[in-house]
Formats: structure tokens, sequence, C-alpha cells
């Protein structure tokens, strides 16, 4: 079963944090989305956010 990938915004959500936050720790080279979409939309999964999830806290 491929993994769910969700938006900057709902990642944001999910770790009560916002979306600059996330993507200052991209810019910093911490992690990288797990797909950009042709739109520009970036999208995470549960690894994305389980190192997130470090880094915050």
């Amino acid at each position: 079963m491929p993994e769910k990938l969700v938006t900057i915004s709902t990642l944001a959500r999910l770790l009560k944090t916002t979306n600059h936050t996330i993507r200052y720790y991209e810019d910093e080279g911490l992690f990288k989305p797990a797909e950009i979409a042709p739109n520009g939309y970036r999208k995470y999964g549960m690894s994305q956010a389980y190192q997130l999830s470090f880094i915050l806290f």
C-alpha cells in the first residue's frame, strides 16, 4: 500500500507549527519533502513528519 502524502499546511497543523518553520528547516538542509508536485505543492510522508518532530522537539 503506498504511503499517503500530505501538504505542508496539513503537516504544520499536525505538528502545531507554521509553514514558514517547515520551509526554514528545508532551506537549512535538515530534511526534504517526499515529493514536489508539478504545481509546486510540497508533499510529506510519515518519515518526514518523524524527522521534523525530532527537530522541533
